[in-house]
């Protein structure tokens, strides 16, 4: 019996095996990597959102820091809120060079004369079909000044 080439027909029996193995992983493998990508940005979007909250419910007015909401500075924020009953923001405002992955928009409405109802919501800078906005309602009290 003759065994010449038959080692030969093995390697490319191998290597056609093993390249449809390929062709049927790799786009497997690359959508697994976008939805980890998207999930990742949808949970940046979720932690903006959430720490703008934060920040104007824990701000007070005798801070001497100055503490900035994207590219606004906090108290000026607040001020705002304090001067009208219903107001829209849209962060960041554009004057700055710095770079944002993200759009915030902040919808104010006095509720009663101890709180405020906000909704917050991030948009992906970056149009994307899969990705949606983030949006937060909540509940504030109306930071007071001290007055002496």
């Amino acid at each position: 019996m003759n065994k010449k080439g038959f080692l030969l027909v093995e390697i490319l029996m191998g290597l056609f095996l093993l390249g449809i193995i390929a062709i049927t992983c790799l786009p497997i493998l690359n959508i697994g990597i976008d939805n980890i990508r998207m999930t990742k940005d949808k949970m940046d979007m979720l932690l903006i959102a959430e720490s703008i909250i934060e920040q104007i419910k824990a701000f007070d007015y005798s801070w001497t820091d100055d503490e900035y909401v994207l590219d606004m500075n906090l108290q000026m924020l607040i001020d705002m809120f304090n001067d009208s009953d219903t107001i829209v923001i849209r962060l960041p405002l554009g004057n700055n060079n710095q770079e944002f992955d993200y759009y915030c928009t902040i919808y104010k409405e006095n509720n009663s004369d101890d709180l405020w109802e906000l909704n917050v919501e991030v948009v992906p800078i970056k149009e994307s079909k899969r990705i949606k906005n983030v949006n937060i309602k909540t509940f504030v009290s109306i930071p007071k000044k001290d007055e002496v």
